[in-house]
């Protein structure tokens, strides 16, 4: 071995030491987390990884993440030359010529790979410091890391062209042999004609890739490291669960998270992995009207807290923290500005589950301080004493189905479905009028049904995201009760929150049911030809917003859509934002009984886009989004565009009711 040789040696030595140690640190912060990470259902995770981590599945949904992609391929092509380059430095004379085609195939791709990276990095650093789109806004310190990284890269690659001019590899390598033409005049003369200039740019290749080992592990693109095991360790979940809290755990010293440690090891090792994109930060409507809530700054600050936390932790996992988790990392506005619309986790191209991030600290927050907003205390308080956020009686739960002819469960127990009406359909004065819409639907297609009356209970979504488990559980275990009581198999209800909550979190209670939206409902009656729309409503045009726990949440977008177009005889005309880049409406996350005091209103920035349209009617499929859509069109000076429900929509289309000239209020408003 050669001098130099050696030197590279021990610099090889030095960086992978760095390297490791740091990795190992950050795998010991991540241990500080609770449970364990399940490695079973390998082929489903090596797929996982290949098709969402290699081939950057979820990173292309996007235009804007072509450049990533191709940075991240040409990283991985050049790789082959930088091992090559290594093993030379330290044994002079190597090379992989003996793979022979496979070597021309490596150094063809190579040399165009090197030009379609250089040419995403430079549109890359034009976004961030021209365009600066939203989602890239950051600090000094951030746009400062993600430009190193980007010179680093560009140095890398101008030596390799370097060497490539002046030791020519076999191969098809346009790219270098153009650059070998403008810059020598011709054909390189081969490696012997450049003694000095040569070593220096093999040094520096080799200098820059030492030079990585060292800095990612410490710098904000430590997602290099951790980006795909976390893609590779996914944890199976159902979207749209709130995991059920053990409350009767007589071992537990708190419920919620009340420290960066209750967190699982999962959840530590998402915020190592987050790449700061900025995907959440654009898609949050909470930032996006003002709110001082960003999904990624969330992330974020739980990475810098436990990094700056762990080495004490390490020693005593008792330590006291320099900062608390509530208050110091995330604040009483930042908490509670989510609308738990989950658009945040739907855009993650490493599946970071940011918003979920948030849950536990809410209910630390109401559970152990009885801490929360004052509004929702009122809406909480009367769902404790009569099950409903209005307060209204009980036992006047089905007054609004007195002259329709219904028949509860406590009558007749031998029908198809239970459809569970809902606090907003049997209380909300506007909302009663899509209950009698469907009611008639359901009549008039033969559909056996029955409802519960005064013995449905509210579903609990409203109190469970707002961090009340005790509550949410208890309303819960009376609905368990009720419907096991009377053998329910099916449940058919219009609000999107009740379904998602029967549908993804009731079987953790005991409640195993098929349940299913009104939606898809209307839409599979038509479709059997047991309603037959004369396709003539809507006048002036519709649009459909969709509502996020009908839409992200369970993925179900053409039902409505299909009945609106049943309805109207044409498509619905489609928002800028829809299917499951669907704007919130604001009121999700126990926010439909909080006002918004901080920025704009989410249900305004909504309504002028539905405004915008042009169209006559906006429809939707969810008590919230209805009262939202109409607060937004009467606030905007447009109450002439009417908001209706998918189902009132269908049975003026059948003649079955009549198109209201103006709606009541929501019966929170008349209180």
């Amino acid at each position: 071995m050669t001098i130099g040789s050696i030197i590279l040696v021990v610099l090889l030595a030095a960086a992978f030491a760095v390297f490791f140690r740091r990795v190992i640190q950050i795998v010991r912060f991540i241990s500080l987390g609770q449970g364990t990470i399940s490695l079973g259902r390998l082929v489903t995770r090596f797929t996982d990884l290949v098709v969402k981590g290699f081939l950057q599945r979820l990173v292309l949904r996007e235009l804007s993440g072509l450049g990533h992609a191709l940075i991240f391929w040409g990283f991985l092509v050049i790789t082959y030359g930088t091992l090559e380059g290594l093993i030379a430095g330290v044994f002079p004379g190597f090379s992989f010529a003996w793979m022979g085609p496979i070597y021309w195939l490596m150094n063809t791709c190579q040399d165009i790979m090197g030009f379609l990276v250089v040419c995403a990095l430079a549109v890359s650093v034009f976004r961030r410091l021209v365009l600066r789109p939203k989602r890239l806004e950051a600090t000094l310190a951030h746009t400062m890391d993600a430009l190193i990284i980007v010179g680093l890269i560009l140095v890398l690659i101008v030596a390799m062209y370097a060497i490539r001019i002046m030791d020519p590899r076999p191969g098809f390598t346009p790219v270098a042999y153009i650059l070998g033409a403008v810059l020598l005049g011709g054909p390189s003369a081969g490696p012997e004609a450049y003694p000095l200039a040569l070593p220096v740019f093999e040094w520096l290749h080799n200098a820059v890739i030492l030079g990585f080992l060292v800095y990612i592990p410490y710098s904000k693109h430590l997602h290099l490291v951790t980006a795909l095991p976390n893609l590779f360790l996914r944890e199976d979940r159902v979207v749209g669960r709130i995991e059920k809290l053990d409350l009767e755990d007589e071992e537990a010293e708190s419920f919620g998270k009340t420290k960066i440690t209750d967190y699982t090891k999962k959840d530590l090792l998402e915020v190592a992995a987050c790449t700061e994109c900025g995907r959440c930060h654009e898609a949050c409507p909470a930032q996006a009207t003002g709110k001082p809530l960003s999904p990624r700054d969330v992330v974020l600050g739980l990475k810098d807290h436990l990094f700056e936390e762990g080495p004490a932790l390490l020693k005593d996992r008792n330590a006291e923290m320099k900062k608390t988790l509530f208050g110091d990392v995330i604040s009483g506005d930042v908490l509670w500005a989510c609308t738990t619309c989950m658009a945040c986790e739907d855009v993650c191209p490493v599946e970071i589950w940011q918003m979920s991030k948030l849950f536990g600290v809410r209910q630390a927050r109401v559970l152990m301080e009885g801490d929360f907003p004052e509004e929702a205390q009122l809406a909480l308080r009367n769902m404790e004493t009569q099950s409903n956020p209005w307060g209204m009686a009980q036992e006047a739960r089905a007054d609004w189905a007195k002259d329709l002819g219904i028949k509860t469960l406590a009558e007749d127990a031998e029908v198809e479905y239970l459809w569970y009406v809902g606090c907003a359909g049997s209380y909300d004065q506007r909302y009663i009028e899509v209950s009698t819409a469907f009611a008639k639907l359901l009549q008039h297609a033969g559909v056996s049904f029955g409802i519960l009356g005064s013995e449905e209970f509210c579903c609990g979504d409203s109190a469970k995201r707002i961090g009340n488990e005790y509550l949410a559980q208890m309303m819960v275990q009376q609905n368990v009760e009720v419907m096991n009581g009377y053998g329910v198999k099916k449940i058919v209800t219009a609000c999107p929150h009740g379904f998602n909550t029967f549908k993804n979190e009731y079987p953790q209670y005991g409640g195993d049911y098929e349940v299913i939206h009104h939606a898809e409902l209307i839409d599979k009656l038509i479709r059997e030809g047991k309603l037959k729309p004369k396709g003539k409503a809507g006048d002036g045009g519709i649009t459909y917003h969709d509502s996020c726990y009908l839409g992200r949440y369970n993925n179900i977008f053409d039902a409505p859509r299909n009945v609106l177009k049943a309805a109207s005889g044409v498509d619905a005309v489609e928002l800028g934002r829809t299917r499951n880049k669907s704007f919130c409406c604001g009121a999700g996350g126990g926010r439909m009984w909080m006002e918004e005091s901080i920025g704009t209103n989410i249900y305004a920035d909504r309504a002028r886009e539905v405004i915008d349209t042009g169209v006559g009617t906006v429809a939707t499929a969810c008590p919230f989004c209805m009262t939202m859509m109409m607060d937004g069109v009467k606030d905007e000076g447009r109450p002439e565009v009417k908001v209706k429900d998918i189902a009132e929509i269908i049975a003026e289309s059948l003649g079955l009711t009549a198109a209201p000239a103006t709606s009541e209020p929501p019966a929170s408003e008349q209180a």
